[in-house]
């Protein structure tokens, strides 16, 4: 499982970025949003379709791959929302 990309979102929302999870070699998911919780905890929601949900993940995988967006997110340079 790896972040295949990931893009911050502009300040002053819950959004702090959006990123690519590549689960395996057969699964790829896109456009996820990373998004900050009230009590300080990042959570991982899945995009939207037809005013749907695509996907619900359960909790301890949502940690894990919340966690790995971070981990990512803190990793790109100051000015990466510039480019």
């Amino acid at each position: 499982m790896k972040i295949l990309s990931i893009r911050p979102s502009p300040p002053g929302g819950s959004t702090l970025a959006r990123f690519d999870l590549q689960l395996n070699d057969h699964l790829r998911l896109f456009n996820l949003a990373l998004r900050q919780r009230g009590e300080g905890r990042c959570w991982t929601v899945a995009p939207n379709a037809f005013n749907e949900r695509t996907a619900a993940f359960g909790e301890q995988f949502n940690r894990a791959i919340s966690d790995m967006a971070f981990a990512a997110l803190l990793e790109l340079p100051a000015n990466a929302s510039d480019v």
